[in-house]
Protein backbone atom coordinates (compact mmCIF):
# COMPACT_ATOMS: atom_id res chain seq x y z
CA UNK A 1 0.00 0.00 0.00
CA UNK A 2 1.32 3.66 -0.86
CA UNK A 3 3.28 4.95 2.29
CA UNK A 4 1.44 7.97 2.99
CA UNK A 5 1.15 9.57 6.49
CA UNK A 6 -0.68 11.56 8.86
CA UNK A 7 0.77 14.97 7.58
CA UNK A 8 0.55 14.19 3.88
CA UNK A 9 -3.50 13.72 4.37
CA UNK A 10 -3.52 16.83 6.16
CA UNK A 11 -2.44 18.97 3.37
CA UNK A 12 -4.19 17.19 0.91
CA UNK A 13 -7.55 17.47 3.00
CA UNK A 14 -6.91 21.55 3.54
CA UNK A 15 -6.51 21.59 -0.32
CA UNK A 16 -9.11 19.46 -0.56
CA UNK A 17 -11.40 21.94 1.69
CA UNK A 18 -10.07 24.54 -0.56
CA UNK A 19 -10.97 23.67 -3.66
CA UNK A 20 -14.45 22.75 -2.21
CA UNK A 21 -14.94 26.34 -0.70
CA UNK A 22 -13.77 27.78 -4.39
CA UNK A 23 -16.20 25.80 -5.94
CA UNK A 24 -19.10 26.45 -3.21
CA UNK A 25 -18.14 30.23 -4.13
CA UNK A 26 -18.32 29.70 -8.25
CA UNK A 27 -21.79 28.00 -7.75
CA UNK A 28 -23.02 30.94 -5.61
CA UNK A 29 -21.97 33.36 -8.41
CA UNK A 30 -23.76 31.32 -11.18
CA UNK A 31 -27.77 32.78 -11.42
CA UNK A 32 -28.78 29.21 -11.74
CA UNK A 33 -26.85 27.09 -8.82
CA UNK A 34 -27.34 30.64 -6.63
CA UNK A 35 -30.18 29.47 -4.32
CA UNK A 36 -28.49 26.00 -3.29
CA UNK A 37 -25.49 26.83 -2.77
CA UNK A 38 -26.43 29.90 -0.17
CA UNK A 39 -28.01 26.92 1.35
CA UNK A 40 -24.42 25.62 1.54
CA UNK A 41 -22.35 28.04 3.15
CA UNK A 42 -23.37 26.93 6.82
CA UNK A 43 -22.79 23.54 6.16
CA UNK A 44 -19.50 24.21 4.81
CA UNK A 45 -18.33 26.55 8.21
CA UNK A 46 -19.58 22.83 10.13
CA UNK A 47 -17.71 21.00 7.90
CA UNK A 48 -14.35 23.24 8.35
CA UNK A 49 -14.92 22.10 12.16
CA UNK A 50 -15.42 18.31 11.37
CA UNK A 51 -12.18 18.53 9.34
CA UNK A 52 -9.94 20.23 12.31
CA UNK A 53 -11.47 17.80 14.66
CA UNK A 54 -10.86 14.71 12.62
CA UNK A 55 -7.58 15.03 11.32
CA UNK A 56 -5.73 17.35 14.11
CA UNK A 57 -6.15 14.40 16.42
CA UNK A 58 -3.68 11.64 14.82
CA UNK A 59 -1.01 14.72 14.96
CA UNK A 60 -0.69 14.36 18.78
CA UNK A 61 1.06 11.86 20.77
CA UNK A 62 -0.62 8.65 20.87
CA UNK A 63 -1.20 8.85 24.71
CA UNK A 64 -3.56 12.38 23.93
CA UNK A 65 -5.08 10.77 20.93
CA UNK A 66 -6.24 7.86 22.82
CA UNK A 67 -7.79 10.50 25.60
CA UNK A 68 -9.61 12.10 22.90
CA UNK A 69 -10.85 8.53 20.96
CA UNK A 70 -12.22 7.53 24.92
CA UNK A 71 -13.90 10.81 24.86
CA UNK A 72 -15.43 10.46 21.42
CA UNK A 73 -16.15 6.96 21.90
CA UNK A 74 -18.40 8.17 25.35
CA UNK A 75 -20.58 10.54 23.40
CA UNK A 76 -21.32 8.13 20.44
CA UNK A 77 -22.28 5.44 23.25
CA UNK A 78 -24.30 8.10 25.13
CA UNK A 79 -26.36 9.16 21.92
CA UNK A 80 -27.03 5.68 20.66
CA UNK A 81 -27.96 4.40 23.91
CA UNK A 82 -30.26 7.63 23.70
CA UNK A 83 -31.82 7.01 20.32
CA UNK A 84 -32.07 2.59 21.21
CA UNK A 85 -33.44 3.81 24.48
CA UNK A 86 -30.60 2.41 26.71
CA UNK A 87 -30.33 5.35 28.56
CA UNK A 88 -33.56 7.27 29.89
CA UNK A 89 -34.24 10.41 28.02
CA UNK A 90 -34.71 12.67 31.33
CA UNK A 91 -30.67 11.25 32.20
CA UNK A 92 -29.36 12.78 29.48
CA UNK A 93 -27.36 14.88 31.07
CA UNK A 94 -26.63 12.91 33.43
CA UNK A 95 -25.46 10.25 31.97
CA UNK A 96 -23.36 11.88 29.36
CA UNK A 97 -21.51 13.78 32.23
CA UNK A 98 -20.56 10.39 34.18
CA UNK A 99 -19.63 8.87 30.68
CA UNK A 100 -17.15 11.56 30.29
CA UNK A 101 -15.57 11.31 33.97
CA UNK A 102 -15.19 7.16 33.66
CA UNK A 103 -13.79 7.40 30.38
CA UNK A 104 -11.45 10.44 30.80
CA UNK A 105 -10.46 8.75 34.37
CA UNK A 106 -9.88 4.76 32.26
CA UNK A 107 -7.63 6.99 29.74
CA UNK A 108 -5.44 8.66 32.46
CA UNK A 109 -5.19 5.64 34.67
CA UNK A 110 -5.39 2.65 32.80
CA UNK A 111 -2.41 1.60 30.58
CA UNK A 112 -2.98 2.07 26.49
CA UNK A 113 -5.18 -0.20 24.33
CA UNK A 114 -7.31 -0.43 21.97
CA UNK A 115 -10.65 -1.70 23.65
CA UNK A 116 -10.85 0.58 27.13
CA UNK A 117 -13.45 2.80 26.25
CA UNK A 118 -15.46 0.03 26.66
CA UNK A 119 -15.78 0.96 30.33
CA UNK A 120 -18.09 3.91 29.54
CA UNK A 121 -20.18 2.23 26.66
CA UNK A 122 -20.77 -0.05 29.18
CA UNK A 123 -21.87 1.86 31.62
CA UNK A 124 -23.54 3.98 28.83
CA UNK A 125 -25.90 1.35 28.60
CA UNK A 126 -26.11 0.12 32.38
CA UNK A 127 -27.46 3.86 33.33
CA UNK A 128 -30.71 3.45 31.40
CA UNK A 129 -31.30 -0.61 31.27
CA UNK A 130 -33.04 -0.98 34.25
CA UNK A 131 -35.31 1.95 33.08
CA UNK A 132 -36.70 -0.54 30.25
CA UNK A 133 -40.21 -2.04 30.77
CA UNK A 134 -39.27 -5.54 29.08
CA UNK A 135 -36.71 -8.00 28.79
CA UNK A 136 -37.25 -8.10 25.24
CA UNK A 137 -36.77 -4.62 24.74
CA UNK A 138 -33.17 -4.44 26.77
CA UNK A 139 -32.04 -8.06 24.51
CA UNK A 140 -33.23 -6.18 20.86
CA UNK A 141 -31.76 -2.75 21.75
CA UNK A 142 -28.17 -4.56 23.32
CA UNK A 143 -28.25 -6.27 20.08
CA UNK A 144 -28.93 -3.35 17.97
CA UNK A 145 -26.23 -1.65 19.66
CA UNK A 146 -23.93 -4.21 19.62
CA UNK A 147 -24.43 -4.30 15.50
CA UNK A 148 -23.81 -0.63 15.72
CA UNK A 149 -21.79 1.12 16.51
CA UNK A 150 -20.21 -0.96 19.05
CA UNK A 151 -18.28 -3.66 16.77
CA UNK A 152 -17.40 -0.74 14.36
CA UNK A 153 -16.18 1.06 17.40
CA UNK A 154 -14.06 -1.68 18.77
CA UNK A 155 -12.34 -2.38 15.00
CA UNK A 156 -11.73 1.07 15.08
CA UNK A 157 -10.09 1.85 18.21
CA UNK A 158 -8.09 -1.67 17.24
CA UNK A 159 -6.65 0.09 13.96
CA UNK A 160 -6.26 3.47 15.77
CA UNK A 161 -4.06 1.68 18.27
CA UNK A 162 -2.03 0.63 15.39
CA UNK A 163 0.46 3.26 14.19
CA UNK A 164 0.86 1.15 10.90
CA UNK A 165 -3.06 1.52 10.47
CA UNK A 166 -3.68 5.59 11.72
CA UNK A 167 -2.76 7.10 8.76
CA UNK A 168 -5.59 4.43 7.02
CA UNK A 169 -8.12 5.84 8.86
CA UNK A 170 -7.62 9.20 8.06
CA UNK A 171 -7.20 8.32 3.81
CA UNK A 172 -10.58 7.03 5.32
CA UNK A 173 -11.84 10.25 6.68
CA UNK A 174 -10.75 12.39 3.73
CA UNK A 175 -12.72 9.96 1.34
CA UNK A 176 -15.40 9.95 3.07
CA UNK A 177 -15.85 13.89 3.21
CA UNK A 178 -15.19 14.40 -0.19
CA UNK A 179 -17.63 11.68 -0.69
CA UNK A 180 -20.61 12.67 1.94
CA UNK A 181 -20.05 16.42 0.94
CA UNK A 182 -20.23 16.07 -3.28
CA UNK A 183 -22.83 13.44 -2.47
CA UNK A 184 -24.58 16.16 -1.02
CA UNK A 185 -24.07 18.75 -3.53
CA UNK A 186 -25.13 16.58 -6.36
CA UNK A 187 -28.37 15.59 -4.74
CA UNK A 188 -29.12 19.33 -4.33
CA UNK A 189 -28.30 20.77 -7.76
CA UNK A 190 -29.95 18.10 -9.45
CA UNK A 191 -31.07 14.56 -8.06
CA UNK A 192 -34.26 13.61 -8.55
CA UNK A 193 -34.00 9.19 -7.88
CA UNK A 194 -33.72 8.38 -3.88
CA UNK A 195 -31.67 5.58 -3.29
CA UNK A 196 -33.54 4.39 -0.08
CA UNK A 197 -36.53 6.39 0.66
CA UNK A 198 -37.12 4.14 3.65
CA UNK A 199 -34.17 4.98 5.34
CA UNK A 200 -32.64 7.93 4.10
CA UNK A 201 -35.05 9.68 1.88
CA UNK A 202 -32.41 12.74 1.26
CA UNK A 203 -30.11 10.45 -0.87
CA UNK A 204 -29.66 10.27 -4.39
CA UNK A 205 -28.64 7.88 -7.47
CA UNK A 206 -27.61 11.05 -8.43
CA UNK A 207 -25.68 12.04 -5.81
CA UNK A 208 -24.05 9.08 -4.85
CA UNK A 209 -22.97 9.16 -8.66
CA UNK A 210 -21.05 12.64 -7.71
CA UNK A 211 -19.75 11.62 -4.62
CA UNK A 212 -18.05 8.86 -6.25
CA UNK A 213 -16.94 10.53 -9.61
CA UNK A 214 -15.23 13.54 -7.02
CA UNK A 215 -13.59 10.33 -4.47
CA UNK A 216 -11.68 8.55 -7.49
CA UNK A 217 -11.10 12.51 -8.71
CA UNK A 218 -9.29 12.93 -5.67
CA UNK A 219 -7.61 10.11 -5.77
CA UNK A 220 -6.23 10.60 -8.87
CA UNK A 221 -5.03 13.93 -7.46
CA UNK A 222 -3.14 12.23 -4.60
CA UNK A 223 -1.10 9.70 -6.58
CA UNK A 224 0.20 12.45 -8.91
CA UNK A 225 0.64 14.61 -6.19
CA UNK A 226 2.69 11.89 -3.86
CA UNK A 227 3.58 9.43 -6.36
CA UNK A 228 1.16 6.75 -5.55
CA UNK A 229 0.47 3.50 -7.44
CA UNK A 230 -3.00 4.30 -8.73
CA UNK A 231 -4.49 0.81 -8.84
CA UNK A 232 -4.36 0.29 -4.95
CA UNK A 233 -5.64 4.12 -4.83
CA UNK A 234 -8.86 3.18 -6.49
CA UNK A 235 -9.49 0.19 -4.97
CA UNK A 236 -9.21 2.12 -1.90
CA UNK A 237 -11.70 4.54 -2.75
CA UNK A 238 -14.32 1.99 -3.96
CA UNK A 239 -14.20 -0.08 -1.16
CA UNK A 240 -14.03 3.29 1.09
CA UNK A 241 -17.37 4.12 -0.70
CA UNK A 242 -19.50 0.72 -0.30
CA UNK A 243 -18.56 1.11 3.42
CA UNK A 244 -19.45 4.65 3.58
CA UNK A 245 -22.72 3.68 2.68
CA UNK A 246 -23.12 0.63 4.71
CA UNK A 247 -22.37 3.29 7.82
CA UNK A 248 -24.96 5.87 6.76
CA UNK A 249 -27.28 3.33 6.78
CA UNK A 250 -26.87 1.24 10.06
CA UNK A 251 -26.88 4.74 11.19
CA UNK A 252 -29.83 5.72 10.01
CA UNK A 253 -31.96 2.87 10.49
CA UNK A 254 -31.22 2.86 14.33
CA UNK A 255 -32.92 6.51 13.63
CA UNK A 256 -35.99 5.16 11.96
CA UNK A 257 -36.83 2.53 14.61
CA UNK A 258 -36.31 5.30 17.04
CA UNK A 259 -38.87 7.72 15.18
CA UNK A 260 -36.18 10.30 15.49
CA UNK A 261 -34.55 12.48 12.69
CA UNK A 262 -30.99 12.94 14.05
CA UNK A 263 -28.99 11.85 17.15
CA UNK A 264 -28.22 14.20 20.09
CA UNK A 265 -27.33 17.52 17.92
CA UNK A 266 -23.13 18.50 18.76
CA UNK A 267 -23.54 20.71 15.62
CA UNK A 268 -26.53 22.40 14.78
CA UNK A 269 -26.26 21.56 10.93
CA UNK A 270 -24.41 18.11 11.41
CA UNK A 271 -26.58 16.57 13.75
CA UNK A 272 -25.00 14.77 16.46
CA UNK A 273 -21.33 12.84 15.86
CA UNK A 274 -23.08 9.85 14.61
CA UNK A 275 -24.34 11.83 11.91
CA UNK A 276 -20.90 12.83 11.23
CA UNK A 277 -18.96 9.89 12.13
CA UNK A 278 -21.42 6.96 11.17
CA UNK A 279 -19.68 6.65 7.89
CA UNK A 280 -16.06 6.33 8.96
CA UNK A 281 -16.78 4.39 11.88
CA UNK A 282 -17.61 1.82 9.03
CA UNK A 283 -15.02 2.63 6.51
CA UNK A 284 -11.96 3.33 8.74
CA UNK A 285 -12.17 -0.19 10.07
CA UNK A 286 -12.80 -1.74 6.21
CA UNK A 287 -9.63 0.14 4.71
CA UNK A 288 -7.45 -0.79 7.41
CA UNK A 289 -8.85 -4.46 6.97
CA UNK A 290 -8.36 -4.70 3.31
CA UNK A 291 -4.47 -3.35 3.76
CA UNK A 292 -4.04 -6.29 5.84
CA UNK A 293 -5.81 -8.95 3.90
CA UNK A 294 -3.42 -7.49 0.96
CA UNK A 295 -0.61 -7.18 2.82
CA UNK A 296 -0.35 -3.18 2.04
CA UNK A 297 1.24 -2.22 5.69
Amino acid sequence: MPQLTVPHLAQAIACGFAAGALLLLLLTLLPRSRAVARQLWPVLASEAVILAVGVLPWLLPPFALLTLLLIAASRIGYESGAVQGLIARKDFRLSHALLLAATAAVSWFAPAGPFLWVAGLALAMALGIARLSTQDAVAGSLARFTLFPLLPLAAFSHAASESRLAPLLVLAFFLVEIFDSFSLLGGKLYGRTPLVPRLSPRKTWEGLATGLAAVMLSLLCLTAWFGLPLQPMLLAGLVVVIAAIGGDFLGSHAKRQAGVKDYPAVLTVQGGLLDIADAWLVAGPCLAGLAMLLNWT
